[in-house]
C-alpha cells in the first residue's frame, strides 16, 4: 500500500510536469519553471517518493518533503487560489492540492521519528534569497505575494514573516507527529 502510494505520487508530479511542458510549449521558460516553490517541492518529493519505493529514505528526508509539500498546499489555498500563476488547471490541481495531500496521508501511514526539524527551514529560506536577489534582475517574481514592485518590500516582508511562522509551526508538526505515530507503531508492535 505504501509502496503503491510513492509511485502514484512519483507519477502525478511526473504526468504534471510533462503536461506542463506541453501545453504551455513555446512559452515554457526552463529556469522560470525551476523558480517556483510548488514544482521545486514537487519534483523534491516525488524523487523521495521513487526512492522510497525501491528502498528506505532518510527520515529526515521524508520530513523534509513532507513540510515542504504541506507548505505548498497551504500557501496555495491560503495565497494563490483563484490567483492566474499561469499553470494549466491539471498541473495546477496536482502540484497544488493532490500531491501535496498524498504526500501527508504517507507521512501519517508510515510515520518515523524525527530530529532538528528546524533544519528542513534552510532551502525555503535559500528559496526567499534567491527569488528576492533574483526577482528585479530579470523583472519576474514567481508568485504575487514575494513581488514588490505593486505594494513595496513592507508587504513582502509581512507575508515573508508570516508563511516563515506557519513554516516553523509545521515543521514542528510534522517532526512531533510523526516521531508519536512512530512510537505508537513501535509501542503496538512490541505488545503483539
Amino acid at each position: 500500500m505504501i509502496k503503491l502510494l510513492r509511485m502514484a505520487v512519483f507519477l502525478l508530479v511526473l504526468s504534471a510536469e510533462v503536461y506542463l511542458v506541453v501545453v504551455l510549449g513555446d512559452r515554457f521558460r526552463f529556469v522560470n519553471h525551476f523558480s517556483y516553490f510548488t514544482v521545486l517541492s514537487n519534483v523534491f518529493a516525488a524523487c523521495v517518493a521513487l526512492l522510497g519505493v525501491w528502498g528506505p529514505v532518510s527520515a529526515q528526508i521524508r520530513g523534509a518533503a513532507v513540510l515542504y509539500m504541506a507548505t505548498t498546499g497551504i500557501v496555495y489555498a491560503v495565497l494563490l487560489r483563484g490567483v492566474d500563476v499561469q499553470t494549466p488547471a491539471y498541473a495546477n490541481w496536482v502540484l497544488h492540492v493532490v500531491v501535496p495531500i498524498l504526500v501527508v496521508v504517507e507521512w501519517l501511514l508510515a510515520p518515523e521519528r524525527t530530529t532538528r526539524a528546524w533544519t528542513w527551514l534552510s532551502f525555503p529560506a535559500a528559496y526567499l534569497v534567491y527569488t528576492l536577489i533574483r526577482g528585479p534582475i530579470v523583472n519576474w517574481y514567481p508568485y504575487p505575494f514575494l513581488d514588490p514592485r505593486p505594494h513595496g518590500y513592507g508587504d513582502v516582508a509581512l507575508t515573508c514573516v508570516s508563511v516563515a511562522v506557519i513554516l516553523g509551526a509545521l515543521a514542528f508538526v510534522v517532526s512531533w507527529v510523526g516521531t508519536k505515530l512512530a512510537q505508537r507503531s513501535s509501542a503496538v508492535l512490541s505488545h503483539d
